[in-house]
């Protein structure tokens, strides 16, 4: 297949994904006798399904097809990396503070609109409602994996393998928390945060749950370090796009990354190639939580003047050709191989 062929066969399989994700959520009985139970269920299915380019359990289905004929039920297994995702973009957009996800507003600001006039710390109440919707995500995802109809042995398997997803990516979190306080954090703090946060939830781990649900009994390593290279990949791009994205494209503002405090390894080979005073600017811009035009333009500049965006295009892509090794070394599919390698030149030139 040439490029024009992957691509319409991505969106097929986003489409189909999509369509079972609204399955799920019609066929949920939840607490319909409760109207407050029934309105943050509404929002956790508007929340997942605004949006989302549906990489994951697009994964999850490919790295069963590798070593498996295609089955649809596949599919409804899928949908519980998505479900996970909505977890845990719903916590994490309450710890960095983000008002808008996908160029809507995040759960708990939605949430927060709705309390307003009507509760005396609307802002404690919508944090906590938003908690909760994100426990319940959590739990919608290991049913629809559980239920999903595969085999009950690689349907455990997959389960097993979700659960680890999320205990590393947990381990990710609390490194990016202590990322903003340790002074000497470094770029190998940074590519273990990015293995455990990004590579295993984005890459490594559906298409792991995937091979799993196929109950193949090749050996699955190849796959897994092609996964881990790719996603940590996936996410130097994901940080390139934060500091020189397309606001309207990336669906959230251009300055968040560096008024969360994220110390990305742009920022990092900035400071580390820099003269003290630019160095001790870069700082007091990621520790002021609200950047100005004026410095944010400046920090830019200096990124690309130290060669800090260079570099990180460099490894971006010794990366993708490393993981390109090891998917040659899986012993699968051709077609969906196939798919894979082209996959992984996608992630890195797509712009949201």
């Amino acid at each position: 297949m040439n490029t024009s062929d992957y691509d319409t066969a991505f969106r097929s399989m986003r489409d189909r994904v999509d369509t079972e994700l609204k399955a799920y959520f019609d066929s949920m009985e939840g607490m319909k006798s409760d109207p407050v139970c029934v309105t943050v269920t509404s929002m956790i299915r508007d929340f997942t399904m605004n949006g989302g380019k549906r990489i994951r359990p697009i994964l999850v289905v490919l790295g069963h097809d590798l070593f498996a004929p295609h089955d649809e039920r596949v599919y409804r297994a899928a949908i519980s990396i998505e479900l996970t995702q909505t977890y845990l973009l719903i916590h994490d957009d309450i710890m960095d503070q983000s008002e808008t996800r996908r160029g809507k507003p995040s759960l708990h600001a939605a949430a927060r609109a709705q309390v307003t006039g009507v509760v005396s710390d609307p802002r404690r109440i919508s944090e906590n409602i938003a908690i909760v919707a994100g426990d319940l995500a959590d739990s919608y995802a290991h049913q629809a994996l559980l239920g999903c109809g595969l085999p009950p042995n690689e349907t455990m398997a997959a389960n097993m393998e979700l659960s680890r997803i999320i205990e590393m990516t947990g381990y990710g979190q609390l490194i990016d928390i202590s990322s903003s306080y340790n002074p000497d954090f470094s770029q190998k703090d940074l590519l273990r945060l990015h293995m455990l946060k990004t590579a295993k939830y984005t890459i490594e781990g559906p298409l792991r749950m995937g091979a799993l649900l196929s109950g193949t009994a090749q050996n699955i390593l190849p796959l897994s370090y092609y996964g881990t290279l790719l996603g940590t990949a996936f996410q130097l791009h994901d940080d390139i796009l934060g500091l020189f994205g397309d606001e309207k494209k990336t669906g959230k503002s251009i300055k968040s990354d560096v008024n969360e405090g994220k110390k990305t390894l742009l920022i990092l080979k900035a400071m580390e190639r820099s003269g003290s005073e630019d160095a001790d600017f870069i700082r007091k811009c990621i520790g002021s939580g609200n950047v100005s035009d004026e410095d944010f333009d400046r920090l830019r500049k200096i990124v690309m003047d130290t060669g800090s965006y260079e570099y990180s295009r460099n490894l971006m892509t010794k990366l993708i050709e490393k993981s390109k090794e090891y998917l040659a070394q899986v012993q699968g599919n051709k077609e969906v191989k196939d798919f894979l390698a082209w996959f992984a030149h996608y992630i890195i030139d797509r712009t949201s």
